[in-house]
């Protein structure tokens, strides 16, 4: 569960370390330690070195949070769950805001099973007529 604190503002463009941590409840050394391990997170730095988080970056950050404390995945792992992350990231517009929505989507699914179904049994026939020494010449 995300508490209050947890949740990023939509009108707040950059967060600063201490904001970052407690939205984690991690310690700024973790996150220190993330940005030199993880190349997909880099805070902008002020002209004087301090960090700046963009949404992003915290997204990133709560990303990597999951990936090793709770579902216990090594270093090495997270970083290539976050490599395919970044060249596939999910995508909002399976997002459903009704029960219609959620009815079109769900038919538009269906429709592309039977699609496979259907491909998938006419492959299997042809695989099958070959095997009954009709081969192509």
């Amino acid at each position: 569960m995300i508490t209050k604190s947890a949740e990023i503002s939509a009108t707040k463009t950059y967060y600063r370390i201490r904001e970052v941590v407690a939205m984690l409840n991690i310690p700024a050394s973790t996150l220190r330690f993330w940005e030199d391990t993880f190349d997909q997170l880099e805070p902008h730095r002020t002209p004087s070195g301090q960090r700046r988080y963009s949404p992003e970056n915290v997204e990133v950050c709560k990303l990597i949070k999951h990936l090793l404390r709770d579902k216990g995945y090594s270093l090495e792992y997270a970083r290539k769950e976050l490599e395919v992350y970044r060249k596939c990231p999910p995508r909002n517009d399976y997002v459903c805001k009704s029960a219609d929505d959620a009815l079109n989507l769900l038919s538009e699914v269906a429709k592309m099973i039977n699609g496979n179904l259907h491909a998938e049994a006419r492959i299997k026939a042809i695989e099958k007529w070959i095997k009954a020494d009709h081969s192509i010449n």
